[in-house]
């Protein structure tokens, strides 16, 4: 038996004595888990909202928690029963003053959020009784307030989550449409790492069987149908991940918001068309062109899919530098967007050019205003002002849309329109697969098909085995890291995912 100081002193040992073989390795993280965990300061948070409210939630977790229990309900651990809730008393651990009456939960490890030992205090959400608790929480040895995010790293670390569920529940935290729950209670709950582990088993699979092939294909008379077999897997799951990659990134659009930009001429209804979809006077409304200079942005929710909308300068020949300035901007917004709104006045007469398709008319309005044009980029076309046209504007295709911003006539048909275009630019997660939703989880999906291509041409070009095997390895790898359970690959990698979460989570 070893008695380590640190845990330098555990990883030292275990490297001079070669525990890092295939059997032993598993051992001997599971042993180090156990052994830092016990080192583990136990920590507190208030979870539920930090304003009055008729229940406050407080979070502790870590190995001295039945603390609480013995010292603030003055329970013994063998008197709660686990995950129950109970009445008590809490008290303050040094003068036994009375704080509050409130239930107590005991989460016995490993069968907690965290894996680790917890206890849940749920009490009156007033603001000095939830004051007093957290007081009193500090003047217990070992006991410190939760960082953010840090009950969610431990039920990481401890294998509770994976990397892809612990995206998911900081995108559900953050979850303001319904489209963008969705997505995140799919990917929360395991849907995306139930995919990328069937890649990673398929691709090991493949792995075996090539090993097998090398190593005993003459001894045993393993015919080349096997190696015809395994290009055929690959190729099949290469198809499969590139179907995935090749997702016109729908998924990151719904879990950061599909950036829209009002594009058009001064004095065409741009300010006013941001203020009647957001609902209030978000923007300056001016008969006088030029009123405009900066990007104006607003988040909203259209019909349940997230939009960052971006209210731009008029586009106009201009010698004011401040102006210009402003142009530059409104350009390289319609650039950087994944929608164009383009505005027109259609009291001066562009529904002549009714007959042209959606994409042409956009074409035409950039080469005017001297903007660039896209042609795999997405455009819809509003002709605004129709309280000032006599004629009536008969619309015949999608993508074009006539209202009046002043009266409101044809603002359904518009909304209805831009439904549309928003749900082909983000998922539908009620009918899809699971998408990728991170640039993280794409760049290893990327990796990981490149490796995949390589071991095909190995194979094709009749090349070493023993290379196209490291391919599988490599990619299989790349799947792996995608999900990570439990693995750290690198600290900053774990500071920037869970940063994110709130104190408490």
């Amino acid at each position: 038996m070893y008695l380590f100081n640190d845990k330098i002193n555990m990883l030292n040992v275990m490297k001079s004595n070669r525990f890092f073989c295939n059997s032993s390795l598993f051992l001997s993280v599971s042993c180090l888990r156990r052994y830092t965990s016990t080192r583990r300061s136990t920590i507190f948070a208030l979870s539920s909202g930090t304003s009055r409210s008729a229940i406050s939630v407080i979070r502790i977790s870590g190995p001295n928690s039945v603390e609480v229990i013995r010292k603030m309900t003055r329970l013994n651990k063998e008197n709660i029963i686990p995950r129950k809730a109970l009445l008590r008393k809490i008290v303050d651990p040094n003068n036994g003053d009375l704080l509050d009456n409130g239930l107590v939960l005991w989460f016995p490890h490993p069968h907690s959020f965290t894996g680790e030992d917890s206890v849940e205090l749920h009490v009156h959400g007033g603001i000095a009784v939830v004051s007093s608790i957290i007081s009193a929480l500090q003047k217990l040895p070992g006991f410190r307030i939760a960082e953010a995010g840090e009950f969610t790293k431990r039920a990481y670390l401890a294998g509770k989550l994976d990397a892809t569920e612990v995206e998911g529940l900081a995108d559900l935290l953050r979850a303001e449409t319904e489209t963008q729950r969705r997505q995140a209670i799919r990917q929360a709950t395991g849907e995306l790492a139930e995919l990328y582990n069937k890649w990673r088993t398929s691709i090991l699979t493949c792995m075996a069987h090539l090993e097998a092939y090398v190593d005993f294909g003459e001894d045993q008379d393993i015919g080349h149908e096997v190696l015809s077999s395994l290009q055929y897997a690959i190729q099949s799951l290469k198809s499969e991940v590139g179907s995935h990659l090749n997702d016109n990134r729908r998924g990151e659009r719904l879990r950061n918001g599909v950036r829209v930009a009002i594009i058009g001429e001064p004095n065409v209804g741009k300010s006013s068309l941001i203020n009647i979809l957001s609902r209030r006077n978000v923007a300056i409304v001016s008969p006088y062109a030029g009123t405009t200079r900066d990007i104006l942005e607003i988040s909203l929710d259209i019909g349940g899919y997230p939009i960052v909308l971006c209210d731009t300068a008029g586009l106009r020949h201009s010698v004011d530098p401040v102006e210009n300035e402003g142009l530059r901007r409104a350009r390289e917004a319609a650039s950087t967007a994944d929608l164009v709104i383009i505005v027109m006045d259609v009291s001066t007469g562009p529904a002549k050019l009714l007959q042209l398709s959606t994409k042409e008319m956009a074409r035409l309005e950039c080469e005017r205003l001297n903007l660039s044009f896209n042609a795999e980029g997405n455009y819809l076309v509003l002709l605004n002002k129709l309280d000032l046209t006599s004629s009536s504007v008969s619309i015949n295709q999608s993508g074009v849309s006539a209202l009046s911003c002043k009266t409101g006539q044809g603002l359904e048909e518009f909304l209805v329109d831009l439904e549309k275009k928003l749900a082909e630019l983000c998922a539908n997660p009620m009918q899809e697969a699971p998408l990728i939703t991170s640039s993280r989880q794409r760049h290893h999906v990327q990796v990981a098909f490149r490796h995949l291509e390589k071991f095909l041409d190995i194979i094709e070009q009749q090349g070493d085995l023993a290379l196209a095997g490291e391919q599988l390895r490599r990619s299989a790898k790349q799947i792996g890291s995608i999900t990570a359970r439990g693995k750290i690959d690198t600290e900053e990698m774990l500071d920037v995912l869970f940063r994110s979460f709130c104190i408490g989570k």
